[in-house]
């Protein structure tokens, strides 16, 4: 038997290339807006409001500097646009719907 000339054999061991997933890291709130795990520059260029501070006219960031850091939003904000009944089951639907973010 004659041994094999290994300087003539050239095998390819190269595996076919997969296509990567693209893997989606974003997620959606209850209101449906997608939240990105990673903002950049870019992401901001078109903000405008940016260059205001809170309690200062125009009041884009609310009356207060603080606002709500110290004090949590809380649902009052919603109260006397319908009977009580009404506003009740509406309260009793976000907080079926709601996730908490903050502890408090």
């Amino acid at each position: 038997m004659k041994n094999p000339d290994f300087l003539q054999i050239n095998p390819d061991f190269s595996a076919p290339e997969k296509p990567k997933p693209k893997l989606n890291f974003s997620w959606k709130t209850n209101e449906q807006i997608e939240v990105k795990p990673l903002y950049t520059k870019d992401d901001i260029i078109s903000t405008e409001h940016l260059d205001y501070l809170s309690g200062l006219p125009p009041f884009l960031r609310g009356p207060y500097p603080t606002m709500y850091i110290q004090r949590p939003w809380t649902i009052r904000q919603y109260a006397g646009f319908s009977t009580a009944e009404e506003s009740n089951a509406f309260y009793l639907s976000l907080i079926h719907i709601s996730e908490p973010t903050r502890p408090y």
